[in-house]
């Protein structure tokens, strides 16, 4: 049971905010209390649609709103380390829109403010708060499955090429790994922790950003996974995590996803429907309250250090490629 009601800020009125605000004006306990943006009409036709109390067109005069409970930051990668720096630094909480920056260091950085300040600060990453996930960890420590070996994951999509694009422009975080390779890098993350090899092959754009990007991970004891991400062509959107009895399949899309079926050796399967209440975006925003009305500083679910491992895995990433931000 959520113990108050909270006011959300919103920093940021792009696409993926608009989702957010979505799921945040149909789950109990929150409303859009506030929206900033650079763009006034976008930030009072967020104001409209939500029904927010004050629209800014400074990202200043939000975090020195006195009502805000939390800020949501909903802007392009490169601006996640700066402007959840200046939140932490007037004492609001943050949920900082995965990636978290463009960096471990920088990564570091925030987690370290945001401790150091006794301020609730969590990575972004929904796919984690939903309830297919829960029920695939829950499948893996019942041993449904045996002992996990391997695990594929991809998203991919086709973009056509504009270089002023957020997806092709550097100076902005571009490219696939950063926009959604984040999904796979974090699944695997996950399931089996920090890898001992990293090993990966790009294509990249003239921009200097990565259109395509396989991994292969390898972890101490053997265990392995192959993730895809790419902005050249559509992809299944699909992931499997097999073990020794058997596998789970995450259906498409599966980063969001609302089924899962189990398919063990001896030719059995199982399916399990889970529906979201809204558009997925409602469990993450659940997570947070959950945190914030028991004093939590991070996440149970997407702890610092879950956060920390995927950039580090991240950064490993592309600094093969010779893409550095």
């Amino acid at each position: 049971m959520i113990k108050r009601n909270y006011r959300w800020g919103i920093l940021g009125a792009g696409r993926i905010a608009e989702k957010f605000c979505t799921a945040l004006s149909e789950t109990g306990g929150s409303e859009v209390y506030a929206v900033a943006s650079r763009d006034a009409g976008k930030a009072d036709a967020y104001a409209a649609k939500f029904n927010a109390s004050v629209v800014f067109t400074d990202y200043n005069a939000l975090v020195k709103d006195a009502n805000v409970d939390i800020i949501y930051i909903a802007t392009p990668h490169a601006f996640h380390y700066n402007q959840t720096m200046l939140c932490l630094q007037h004492n609001k909480p943050v949920l900082c829109e995965k990636p978290m920056s463009l960096s471990p260091k920088q990564t570091a950085e925030m987690i370290a403010a945001a401790t150091k300040s006794n301020l609730f600060l969590m990575e972004g990453v929904w796919t984690r708060c939903m309830p297919f996930i829960e029920k695939t960890l829950s499948l893996i420590k019942e041993g449904v499955i045996g002992e996990p070996q391997y695990l594929q994951a991809d998203f991919g999509f086709f973009a056509a090429f504009d270089p002023a694009s957020r997806l092709f422009d550097k100076a902005l975080g571009g490219g696939s790994v950063m926009d959604i390779g984040i999904y796979p890098i974090f699944l695997a993350a996950l399931i089996f922790g920090e890898p001992s090899v990293i090993k990966s092959v790009f294509k990249l754009a003239e921009t200097g950003v990565d259109t395509y990007a396989s991994i292969l991970l390898q972890y101490p004891a053997g265990e392995s996974a192959h993730l895809l991400s790419t902005i050249d062509f559509n992809t299944p959107i699909e992931a499997t995590i097999i073990g020794t009895k058997g596998r789970i399949q995450i259906h498409n899309p599966w980063f969001k996803a609302t089924a899962i079926t189990v398919h063990l050796n001896d030719g059995t399967q199982q399916d399990f429907d889970m529906p979201h209440q809204s558009n997925g975006f409602e469990h993450e925003i659940k997570e947070v309250m959950y945190c914030l009305d028991n004093g939590l500083l991070q996440s149970p679910k997407v702890p610092h250090q879950l956060t920390l491992l995927i950039s580090k895995i991240m950064d490993e990433v592309l600094q093969q490629a010779g893409v550095n931000y």
